[in-house]
């Protein structure tokens, strides 16, 4: 019963202490009656009594064999640590994974316009300054948002893998802090 619900000792025992104290005062009116033999009367009353305690017994292992715990509460909802640019270019990434076109006309403008406001934060403009800005994002994030070129292009290649998107997703985070 460690597992049940927890209950106070009067709440779980005080009905059968009742009946004891209500036996037992019962007891005391018999005995005090002229012509009562009170040996038949302390066999009764211990009869009585044991009859309550092995009903109690009885009780508790029922409740203990059948006790269901209640279910564990839902878990609350998962909440993004990302920043919202963040969490909207991932939902576009989830997106972009049929068309290298979907990809550079949706997501790229997105990579950019966070990857121009990390670098804002260090004082570098991303359109101003393109060698310092290269030079901070790295050679692999500044392929990924610079000038994708012509559609013909754009459909015979491949949208990146959800692992280089990732990896693409984790250095856009390491601007700027």
């Amino acid at each position: 019963m460690a597992d049940g619900p927890r209950v106070s000792f009067v709440g779980r025992y005080g009905p059968v202490i009742a009946l004891v104290l209500i036996a037992t005062v019962a007891l005391l009116v018999v005995l005090s009656q002229p012509g009562v033999d009170a040996s038949q009367v302390g066999r009764a009353y211990a009869l009585g009594v044991g009859a309550l305690v092995i009903g109690t017994v009885l009780l508790a292992f029922r409740r203990a064999a059948f006790y269901v715990p209640p279910p564990a509460p839902l878990a609350p909802p998962q909440v993004s640590r990302l920043p919202p640019e963040l969490a909207q270019l991932q939902d576009a990434l989830r997106a972009s994974r049929t068309s290298r076109a979907h990809y550079e006309r949706e997501v790229v403008p997105v990579l950019r316009e966070i990857a121009a406001d990390r670098l804002l934060s260090l004082g570098i403009s991303l359109t101003r300054d393109p060698d310092r800005s290269a030079a901070v994002l790295g050679e692999r994030l500044g392929a990924a948002i610079s000038a994708t070129g012509s559609p013909e292009l754009a459909r015979s290649r491949p949208a990146p893998s959800r692992a280089d998107l990732a990896q693409l997703l984790h250095e856009l985070e390491g601007v700027g802090r």
